[in-house]
């Protein structure tokens, strides 16, 4: 695995150019613990790292911290015990953001420099459009594409998963939204057509509506 395949190119390499010191490395954030994270490197090597000072520093927000999907660059540790250290946090592309839990006005990075997010939902007891409505609002603001899988078609007639998806079509034009039945492989085609190496996909949806599937 290459940091081509994982998203990077010329915007990134720039930007790393241009705060990266000997002996730092890229790497791309692909999970977060509370005490770390782990990122993945040019040779496909998982390290964990932590935050260093100057970028804890430097953040005005939550926000401008490191979140899953950042560019990074990395001074790796020269002894076995040693910790690896972010040291920069890349521009974004993107950012699929929201609002904080509770009162609070702050914003939540889910993750960063998406390409595409999938929101999953059906026919049945999961539809709701105003839920819709707003998957449509953070996914504009956030610069991603955004694809709809009307999933589980499999337990609903044709004209009630296709009402759904006009309905859904309607509140984003812009949108591609497809009826889908991952159990039976109906309508998965588009996924496929997406999953290709340097993009990055994330998918979003209540429990139970098939994203695991």
């Amino acid at each position: 695995m290459t940091l081509s395949d994982l998203g990077w190119n010329d915007f990134f390499e720039t930007a790393f150019e241009e705060v990266a010191k000997e002996g730092w490395v890229a790497g791309r954030l692909i999970r977060e613990t509370k005490i770390n994270f782990s990122a993945l490197l040019d040779d496909g090597e998982e390290v964990d790292c932590v935050v260093g000072g100057k970028v804890w520093h430097d953040a005005e927000c939550d926000a401008d911290l490191p979140a899953v999907g950042d560019w990074v660059a990395v001074e790796l540790g020269a002894g076995e015990n040693d910790e690896h250290i972010i040291r920069a946090r890349l521009p974004r592309r993107t950012c699929f953001s929201r609002k904080a839990p509770g009162k609070s006005s702050a914003e939540q990075v889910m993750a960063a420099n998406v390409d595409v997010v999938v929101v999953v939902t059906d026919a049945g007891s999961d539809y709701n459009l105003r839920r819709m409505e707003r998957y449509f609002t953070i996914i504009q603001k956030s610069g991603a594409a955004c694809v709809v899988l009307v999933n589980k078609s499999d337990l609903f007639e044709d004209e009630v998963n296709e009402k759904a998806r006009e309905e859904i079509q309607e509140l984003s034009p812009d949108a591609e939204v497809h009826v889908t039945s991952a159990t039976r492989e109906e309508g998965l085609g588009v996924l496929k057509t997406l999953l290709a190496p340097g993009v990055t996909l994330t998918m979003v949806g209540s429990s139970g509506v098939g994203k695991s599937t």
